[in-house]
């Protein structure tokens, strides 16, 4: 299903490419693995460039220093078979992000779902002509279809107006703080804009959650093997300490 993304960005048309981003672009690059031929061969079906956001189209000044690069925002959108975004949009995201040396607002898509992703990266310090990726940042699967009870905020949270433009960096910045502020309002129940300090602090919530979720169905696995009913007890404390965590922290990301 083709879907017009740019109904939710915004982004002037000046600034809009639309233009294919082709396989072979990717297998020139030196040091591909079998898995990343394999996937860009057979698993992703098309890449089209959305929009490029660059100084001289949209009047937003670059930011280049000895850690940050952010000289061109690009919006890229790659197609896969439909279900099968579960399975691929990560392995996608990961060799897109990789492989494209600019700030890349990624969709990873079916014909009915989509995931949008942005990426921390900073100037690699042995070759600073690549950047390392320092983090992921993922909604989940977004319908195509209808919106859900937070898709409204989000989508005004991508809105070109809506970002911040005083550089690219700020620009960008402002499309992970809408994934990140989405991502809050799956735990807390509500969508709220919030500063770049606000952001951050969600943001290590977030991740302590995920951690926290994962130690969990450690121990849970753990118990299933373990035949020693006072350790079963032990790991069974453990995980409600867990969960007692977790709630502390979704108290800390509903506070205003």
């Amino acid at each position: 299903m083709s879907y017009r993304y740019n109904d939710i960005f915004q982004i002037p048309e000046r600034s809009l490419v639309q233009q294919r981003l082709t396989k072979a672009y990717f297998l020139r690059q030196m040091g591909l693995t079998s898995a990343e031929k394999k996937l860009i061969n057979n698993n992703i079906e098309s890449m089209e460039v959305l929009a490029q956001l660059i100084p001289e189209k949209s009047n937003i000044p670059a930011v280049v220093n000895d850690i940050d690069s952010f000289e061109q925002v690009l919006v890229i959108i790659c197609t896969v078979s439909t279900n099968e975004l579960d399975k691929l949009a990560e392995k996608c995201i990961h060799f897109i992000q990789k492989y494209i040396s600019h700030q890349v607002v990624l969709i990873i898509e079916d014909d009915f779902h989509f995931i949008l992703n942005a990426a921390d990266k900073r100037i690699n310090q042995a070759d600073n002509s690549k950047l390392t990726i320092e983090r992921y940042f993922n909604t989940s699967k977004l319908s195509k279809l209808y919106k859900n009870e937070h898709g409204e905020s989000f989508f005004e949270g991508l809105n070109f107006s809506n970002l911040d433009k005083k550089n690219l960096e700020l620009l960008y910045k402002s499309y992970i703080q809408a994934i990140v502020q989405y991502q809050a309002a799956s735990i807390t129940g509500t969508y709220q804009k919030r500063s770049n300090a606000r952001t951050a602090q969600d943001m290590e919530h977030l991740a302590q959650i995920e951690q926290l979720e994962r130690d969990i169905l450690s121990f849970a696995g753990q118990i299933k093997k373990e035949s020693q009913l006072n350790e079963k007890v032990r790991l069974n404390m453990k995980i409600q300490e867990k969960r007692n965590q977790i709630k502390d922290l979704k108290h800390l990301l509903n506070e205003h």
